[in-house]
């Protein structure tokens, strides 16, 4: 099918040619050439020394078959279109799929799209348009394409790891060329020029839309950590110092508090944390750092609470053993004693090792806030710039054909 439809195109081409020989004769006659395009109830002005059948020659060969591969790869890049954390979490059988899909596109891009992309265009605008994109493609091609090349087509149960890591970092390099490409070659097709912000802006809105859920849900969680601190301090930081220097088990409100902490990390702070990990929006660098968070806060927080319940236990069974001689009943004091003190050191370990993750956390989630602003920020710039620069185009294109 797709080679009929190139012979078809080139035989097209052939016609073009011909029929625009007499064109050009009018022209070194003296005559006017055709050098607006009409589309719709819009007539487009060509470059100047350009002619509708330079135009129609290049969109019948090079053009159309840019836009049709770049929207084949795009719908099929689609349809794979996860969050890291759900790449790294998914089945076997579902990353097989996505694992096809995103080779199927690469082969794409390397055998039909590098070809196209070669060929140099007779528009300026357009020419400089599929220069960047060539150069994009080429540092693709170094960073991921050669990456996804190394694998076979169906994945050993050894590779599933590096798999995994590497659709993490390539679907996201993949679309980002595709669709920045894409939007810019059409921002600078003729047909275009009336109407630049309708490609610009496709792929926007869902983009936006992706950036402003990742910024709302972190700052809800900075808004949480915030909130949380001073009960950190108080029931983490404080009580572990108050545990190791009476070198015995926290006991009655003190603990009571401190549980009821504990717990708020376990379902309400985890909870936030794997939220935010199945977010598109995430980078795969971020996402590692939260999912650390997310993992081990919870563990050790269910771990300092099973060992109080334990040591607890044990204590309670000792006291009820104090029976026999006074020798005796000495040294199952001494051995209370160095229950108590061996399960509270284990405990301010535990206490210190969550309220320093804690600090940590609360100290690199405004960094990532910060980062996310300042990536939604070019965002939305990049979206003004490019409508600031359709306009430009279209006020100096309507001036020239009053002139």
């Amino acid at each position: 099918m797709g080679d009929t439809q190139a012979r078809r195109e080139d035989r097209a081409a052939d016609r073009i040619q011909v029929a625009g020989a007499a064109d050009r004769e009018r022209e070194s006659a003296g005559g006017d050439p055709k050098h607006t395009i009409l589309l719709g109830d819009h007539q487009i002005r060509l470059p100047d020394g350009l002619t509708v059948t330079d135009w129609t020659i290049e969109k019948v060969r090079w053009q159309n078959p840019r836009i049709r591969t770049f929207l084949g790869c795009i719908r099929l890049l689609g349809g794979v279109l996860e969050s890291n954390y759900a790449i790294l979490h998914c089945s076997p059988e579902r990353l097989q799929e996505i694992w096809r899909k995103v080779c199927q596109v690469g082969e794409l891009i390397r055998t039909e799209m590098a070809p196209l992309l070669a060929a140099p265009s007779r528009f300026p605008a357009l020419e400089e348009a599929r220069q960047r994109a060539e150069l994009s493609l080429g540092m693709l091609s170094d960073s991921v394409l050669t990456d996804l090349e190394k694998f076979t087509a169906e994945v050993s149960g050894r590779q599933l790891l590096k798999v995994r890591k590497l659709l993490c970092v390539s679907i996201g390099k993949m679309h980002g060329f595709l669709q920045d490409a894409f939007g810019e070659i059409m921002a600078n097709d003729p047909r275009s020029f009336h109407d630049a912000d309708y490609f610009l802006s496709r792929r926007f809105p869902q983009d936006l839309e992706e950036a402003e859920w990742l910024h709302a849900t972190v700052s809800r969680l900075a808004e949480f950590l915030d909130r949380m601190d001073p009960d950190r301090a108080r029931r983490l930081s404080v009580l572990a110092a108050d545990v190791a220097r009476e070198k015995s088990l926290p006991v009655g409100r003190t603990w009571g508090q401190a549980t009821e902490f504990l717990q708020e990390l376990i379902d309400v702070l985890t909870p936030k944390l794997k939220e935010v990990l199945a977010l598109r929006g995430i980078r795969f660098y971020e996402m590692e750092i939260l999912d650390r968070y997310a993992m081990e806060i919870p563990t050790q927080c269910r771990v300092l609470l099973e060992l109080h319940a334990t040591g607890r236990r044990a204590i309670d069974n000792m006291k009820g053993a104090f029976d026999g001689s006074l020798p005796e009943r000495e040294q199952s004091v001494r051995d209370l004693e160095s229950c108590h003190a061996a399960v509270a050191a284990r405990l301010v370990e535990l206490m210190r090792e969550i309220d320093t993750e804690l600090q940590d956390l609360n100290a690199f989630v405004p960094i990532w806030l910060d980062g996310i602003t300042k990536r939604r920020a070019l965002l939305l710039k990049s979206h003004l710039e490019k409508r600031e620069e359709a306009a430009d185009r279209n006020a100096a294109r309507n001036l020239g054909s009053l002139k």
